[in-house]
């Protein structure tokens, strides 16, 4: 009896606890579908009963705080662009200073006697501010301006006929430095807003010019895209130190010329609710609103929060039903495929559930399937790939060691049975070979070139009758660094193609410390070239018809741009019977020893 009744309680027991599970399953939140619900409806639940208990005063007190915040906001991020515009102004107007790079070029212009110098230097000032007007896209006209002329002295655009740089609206600065607020831009091609700095320069010959830098400002884009996201009409003004106004966004409220009387960082007056600021350069930038709009906001506000109550709840109420329905199917779909993927099916399956982030989801799995097969073949293409690189490398790394060996058997050869002259021929030959493939030294210099150069021509001699005349001038010169094999094709083109038997070659090597140049002439007085050949050799693209010289020059001319950039130069001068003469002008680079020093 004792027992039947145990039995009785454990099954009373096991019943409670199996509903107990049940209901735990039911209604838990140990699924993540069911939790998202439960915090959404506590989320909305609370939001809607906090805005319920929301008073008036808090309300009034909360847009107008907001709509300070936004008003002090939008202001500190004009204040920063300006201050960043101006400053970018300042540092261009300090490098056309006399001490600055530009202004540097400037002196020389200005002292320079002869037009050809005067004209090189204007191209190079102009290079020099293109440069700085390309690394700032906002910058427009950057100049040099006579007042004693009224005309610019150098500008990279064109300036308006009107323009009057008195009538600027200087808001800061003093003496030869001021800073201009927004204003029409005074190039002739340009209705843009700029805002603008003005340096006075005194070079050392005692010219006077006037540095005027622009650069394009959004600020009349900024208002009207203020006022109309937020339905209200700000207006901002600039203010000199005696609170002058020099620029307006609404010119009517208030009117460039107005004094604006304010104390203190922000306020309310009879007209206007107002923020200021100052710049970094002593200017004041005051956001200003109607002090109707400010309360019409208000008052809107404090209508519409009853609706939006009403709607808030209602929204809740769908949209937690919605999402019940939309996140369950994808998450089961998500789960369905990690399983069948975790099995090693690689198949790709199209899921359109209606939600863009679930699709994408599934369209990313399927992207990963693919990379995962084209990674796979890919890596055995590679294993393959790098089997075969590896036998290459070992037979271009045979084949230079081959010669070279080759070369000095035959050296030694030659030593051994006195053959003299064919000794010194491959002996020269083998420099060649090991300067051309990089091994004889770590940097070529003028010094190595002019060797190589004289290895060539002896080499050339011994087959050929003709006579050279070297003129290579002495000095530091020949020790600094200069592109590698650059002087030998061109003699090579001169001996193979220009020269007759009995022809001249004249080489003439000098160095201009003043202008810090190496200047190369290499003349022969053979066949010469006709107008269509030398035409054709200017090309720096490569054509079918370029053998021979072309080829040569072209080599010569990528080797000096990839050296030096723009700032070497090659000439050919050509006369059908009369020879040929190229002349190359190379900047003179200071060797390591000079740059340690």
């Amino acid at each position: 009896m004792h027992r039947t009744h145990w039995l009785t309680s454990a099954r009373t027991v096991q019943g409670k606890i199996g509903v107990l599970a049940r209901l735990r399953n039911r209604f838990g939140f140990s699924s993540l579908r069911k939790r998202i619900m439960a915090f959404l409806t506590v989320g909305f639940a609370g939001c809607a009963i906090l805005m319920a208990t929301v008073s008036y005063n808090a309300i009034y007190a909360m847009q107008r705080d907001k709509i300070q915040t936004s008003m002090t906001f939008d202001l500190y991020q004009q204040t920063t662009k300006l201050n960043q515009m101006y400053n970018n102004l300042l540092l261009v107007t300090q490098q056309m200073t006399p001490e600055g790079t530009v202004g540097n070029l400037m002196e020389t212009y200005v002292s320079a006697k002869d037009s050809y110098s005067q004209r090189v230097l204007s191209r190079d000032i102009s290079y020099n501010i293109g440069l700085i007007t390309f690394s700032n896209p906002a910058m427009e006209l950057v100049m040099y301006y006579n007042p004693e002329s009224g005309q610019a002295a150098l500008s990279n655009l064109p300036l308006r006929g009107d323009v009057d740089m008195q009538a600027l609206p200087n808001v800061a600065g003093k003496g030869v430095l001021n800073y201009q607020s927004p204003h029409k831009s005074l190039c002739r091609f340009s209705d843009d807003q700029v805002v603008s700095v003005t340096r006075d320069v005194t070079f050392s010959d005692g010219t006077k010019l006037v540095v005027y830098v622009e650069a394009k400002t959004d600020i009349a884009t900024d208002m009207n895209s203020l006022t109309a996201n937020v339905n209200m009409p700000y207006t901002l003004a600039f203010t000199d130190a005696s609170g002058a106004v020099t620029y307006s966004s609404n010119p009517a409220a208030p009117a460039v010329g107005e004094r604006l009387r304010l104390s203190g960082a922000s306020g309310v007056t009879d007209d206007y609710v107002w923020s200021r600021m100052t710049g970094d350069y002593g200017y004041d930038i005051t956001l200003l609103l109607p002090v109707s709009s400010y309360n019409h906001e208000l008052y809107t506000w404090k209508n519409r929060m009853y609706w939006i109550l009403a709607v808030g709840l209602l929204m809740m109420v769908l949209l937690t039903l919605l999402l019940r329905r939309l996140i369950n199917r994808p998450f089961r779909l998500i789960e369905k495929e990690m399983i069948t993927f975790g099995k090693g099916y690689m198949g790709t399956r199209q899921y359109h559930t209606g939600i863009d982030e679930f699709d994408r989801i599934f369209e990313q799995f399927n992207i990963m399937k693919r990379q995962i097969q084209q990674l796979i073949v890919e890596s055995e293409q590679k294993e393959k790939r790098r089997h075969q690189l590896e036998l290459e490398k070992l037979a271009y790394q045979i084949n230079p060691h081959f010669l070279m060996n080759t070369l000095n058997s035959v050296r030694w050869l030659a030593v051994l049975h006195k053959q003299e002259e064919i000794e010194k021929f491959v002996a020269s030959l083998i420099f060649l070979l090991s300067y051309n493939l990089g091994k004889s030294e770590e940097t070529a210099t003028f010094r190595s070139e002019l060797r190589v150069m004289r290895t060539y021509l002896e080499l050339q001699q011994m087959r050929h009758d003709f006579e050279v005349e070297l003129d290579i001038e002495e000095g530091a010169y020949l020790d600094s660094p200069v592109a590698r094999f650059i002087l030998q094709p061109i003699v090579e083109n001169a001996v193979c193609h220009g020269l007759d038997d009995h022809g001249r070659l004249d080489i003439r090597v000098a160095s201009d410390e003043t202008e810090r140049l190496v200047r190369i002439t290499i003349r022969d007085d053979g066949k010469g070239l006709s107008q269509e050949t030398l035409a054709l050799l200017q090309r720096d693209t490569p054509d079918q018809q370029q053998t021979g010289w072309g080829i040569g020059l072209r080599y010569v001319r990528s080797m000096l741009e990839s050296f030096y950039g723009p700032n070497a130069r090659m000439g050919i001068d050509s006369t059908p019977n009369r020879g040929t003469t190229v002349t190359l002008t190379l900047p003179y680079m200071q060797s390591r020893k000079e740059r340690g020093i």
